[in-house]
C-alpha cells in the first residue's frame, strides 16, 4: 500500500513540474535580477574614449545599477580616442566584440556605417526631444536620412590666450591675421623657454581638429557639392596656400613639442605657463583649476580671426554614442537611452566646461547649470563657447563634402591634412607643391578620377 501511495506522489510531483515548465514564470521584463535570480546570456560592453576617472566611474556606476534594475550586465572599457577607431575594426565580429562606443569624430561613424556595422538610432534621437533639441540636427549628421550616433557634447577647437601676459606688452587679442602673428610674436621669449603658442604637427586626431581651424579661417574647403576633390582648384588652392604661409609665420614661435604633440600637450604647454596661447575645448578650463587655480582669472577665449578680420572660425568638435550591430543591438539601445535620460548630467557634470551639452534642454537646465565649476567660469568659459557655437565659421575636415559620407573620414584617419602641414613647417617644402601633392593622394584614397 505505501508503495503504491510512493508512486502516485512521485506521478504527481512530475506532473506538477511539467505543468510547471509549461506554463512558464510569472517573472516580469521590470523585475530586476535580485528578484528573478537570472541575469541575460548577453553582456554590453562599452568602449569609452572618456577615460578620465571620474567620468569612468560614472559610466561604471551606470552599467551595475542598470545591471540590478534590469539584469543586463553591462561592462565599460576605457580606450584611447586614437585607438577607438581600430578596436572598433579589429573586435567586431569577435567574442571581444564592443556592443556601442563614445567617440569624437563624425568620420569613425561614416567609415562603419558604409562597412554595415552601425545601427540606426533615429528612435532614441526622438525619444530624447528630436533633433530640435540638438541645436535642430547641427551635428546629426545623417547618412541617406538616417542618424547613427547621438551627440553628447560640443568640443569644439578654440584659443585660450594669457590676458597678463597681453597686457604687459600692451596688446589685445588678435582680430586679424596679422595681429595674430604679432602677438605670438611678442609673447615669445625662447631663452626663457616662453613662447607665443602651441599647435600640433604630428600625424594624429589633434592635428586633424586643431590645426585645421587655419583652413577654415580661410573658408577652405576639401571637396565640392558633387564630391570633387577641390583643394587645387583655381578658386580654392590660393587659400590653402595663404592658410599655409599663416601657419608657416606662426610656427617660429612654438615649443618644439609641437612637431609631436597632441591632445595633452595643448593643455600643458598653457597651464605650465610655456605658453601664452594655445587651442583646444572647454577641458582645458577644468584642467586647469584642478592643476593651476591660480590662471582662473588670466585668460581669455577667442575664435581663429579670419583672413578678411571679419569673424572669426573654429573648428567643429563633438562627441557622441553610436550603437554596433550585434546580437543583442536592441538591448544595447534601450542601455543607451537609460543612460541618456537618467545619468547624462551626471556624466557631464565629471568635466563641467568641457561637456558642453549636445542637447539645448539641458544647456538651458539648471540641473546642468548649477555644476560648481560651470558657474565659477560661466562668463569666461562657458558663455563664450556658446558665441562661438553660434557665430563662428565652424568646420571639420571629417564633415566636409555636401552630406554625411565615408570620403572625408577616410581622408581624415590618412592624416593626409596634418601631412600637409608637415610639409610646409617641418619640411620647409613649398606650400603649392604640397597642395598638389596632397590632393593627388587624396584623389587615390577616395578612388577619384
Amino acid at each position: 500500500m505505501r508503495k503504491k501511495w510512493f508512486l502516485l506522489f512521485l506521478v504527481s510531483s512530475l506532473l506538477a513540474g511539467i505543468l510547471s515548465g509549461c506554463l512558464g514564470s510569472s517573472a516580469k521584463p521590470t523585475e530586476t535580477k535580485e528578484e528573478t535570480g537570472k541575469e541575460g546570456d548577453n553582456v554590453i560592453r562599452i568602449a569609452s574614449v572618456e577615460t578620465g576617472p571620474e567620468t569612468m566611474e560614472v559610466l561604471k556606476k551606470a552599467g551595475e545599477e542598470y545591471r540590478k534594475e534590469f539584469g543586463v550586465k553591462v561592462e565599460v572599457e576605457a580606450v584611447p580616442l586614437a585607438d577607438i577607431f581600430t578596436k572598433i575594426n579589429a573586435s567586431y565580429g569577435t567574442s571581444a566584440q564592443y556592443s556601442a562606443f563614445l567617440t569624437g569624430f563624425i568620420g569613425h561613424i561614416s567609415i562603419l556605417e558604409e562597412q554595415g556595422k552601425l545601427a540606426e538610432v533615429d528612435d532614441i534621437i526622438e525619444n530624447l526631444g528630436g533633433k530640435e533639441d540638438f541645436y535642430n540636427g547641427h551635428i546629426l549628421f545623417p547618412i541617406k536620412g538616417k542618424t547613427y550616433w547621438i551627440p553628447y557634447d560640443y568640443n569644439l577647437a578654440y584659443g585660450y590666450v594669457r590676458t597678463d601676459w597681453l597686457q604687459e606688452e600692451g596688446l589685445s587679442v588678435p582680430k586679424t591675421w596679422d595681429e595674430f602673428v604679432n602677438v605670438a610674436k611678442a609673447l615669445t621669449d625662447k631663452e626663457n623657454n616662453k613662447y607665443g603658442l602651441i599647435m600640433p604637427l604630428s600625424s594624429d586626431g589633434a592635428t586633424n581638429w586643431i590645426t585645421s581651424s587655419l583652413l577654415w579661417a580661410n573658408n577652405v574647403r576639401i571637396f565640392d557639392d558633387n564630391w570633387k576633390v577641390i583643394l587645387d582648384s583655381e578658386e580654392m588652392k590660393p587659400r590653402v596656400v595663404e592658410s599655409l604661409n599663416l601657419l608657416k609665420e606662426l610656427h617660429p614661435y612654438m615649443p618644439a613639442e609641437a612637431t609631436s604633440a597632441s591632445y595633452a600637450e595643448m593643455t600643458e604647454a598653457f597651464i605650465s605657463e610655456q605658453v601664452g596661447m594655445t587651442f583646444y575645448s572647454g577641458r582645458l578650463v577644468d584642467i586647469l583649476e584642478t592643476k593651476n587655480p591660480s590662471l582662473a582669472d588670466k585668460f581669455e577665449v577667442f575664435g581663429i580671426p579670419m583672413k578678411d578680420g571679419n569673424g572669426v572660425a573654429a573648428s567643429l568638435g563633438y562627441d557622441s554614442m553610436a550603437v554596433l550591430k550585434t546580437d543583442h543591438t536592441d538591448e544595447t539601445k534601450k542601455f543607451v537611452e537609460w543612460f541618456y535620460k537618467e545619468k547624462l548630467n551626471d556624466f557631464l557634470h565629471t568635466d563641467g566646461v568641457h561637456y558642453f551639452p549636445a542637447q539645448e534642454s539641458i544647456y538651458n537646465s539648471e540641473e546642468w547649470r548649477s555644476d560648481p565649476i560651470i558657474t565659477k567660469y560661466w562668463e569666461t568659459g562657458v558663455e563664450p563657447q556658446y558665441e562661438i557655437l553660434k557665430n563662428a565659421e565652424l568646420h571639420s575636415i571629417d564633415s566636409d563634402g555636401p552630406e554625411t559620407d565615408a570620403r572625408p573620414g577616410k581622408v581624415f584617419e590618412a592624416f593626409l591634412i596634418p601631412k600637409l602641414f608637415q610639409k610646409v613647417t617641418l619640411n620647409n617644402e613649398d606650400p603649392e607643391k604640397a597642395v598638389e601633392e596632397i590632393t593627388d593622394e587624396i584623389r587615390k584614397l577616395i578612388g577619384e578620377k
